[in-house]
């Protein structure tokens, strides 16, 4: 840089002014939001649940029917090929292949 010059003094193009720098970490966040969201609905589809949603359920060998949000038992995502997952209900833990009825409200 030459002696006497600062930032003012440089010549920006218009359409530069006009852009916000990027944040590469809100870009990464996005994608990995993403791949959740499409893992979460292959989930889904496998298994024929509706996770993270509001259901009535009841589990096989259970009287009553239970109320609330379904969702995995683990942050970590299952993988696609696994034969079973777990599930949570409230504090109630189980396995998909438990279910004997799911409604979403």
């Amino acid at each position: 840089m030459e002696k006497g010059r600062d930032q003012l003094d440089f010549n920006f193009a218009a359409d530069d002014l006009l852009e916000f720098p990027r944040d590469l970490g809100e870009e990464g966040y996005f994608q990995f939001s993403s791949e959740q969201k499409q893992t979460i609905q292959a989930l889904e589809d496998k298994f024929g649940i509706a996770l993270n949603k509001r259901v009535r359920l009841r589990l096989c060998g259970w009287e009553e029917e239970l109320e609330g949000k379904l969702t995995l038992d683990s942050l970590l995502l299952p993988a696609l090929h696994d034969k079973t997952i777990r599930l949570r209900l409230g504090k109630i833990t189980f396995d998909h292949a438990d279910i004997e009825f799911c409604q979403t409200i």
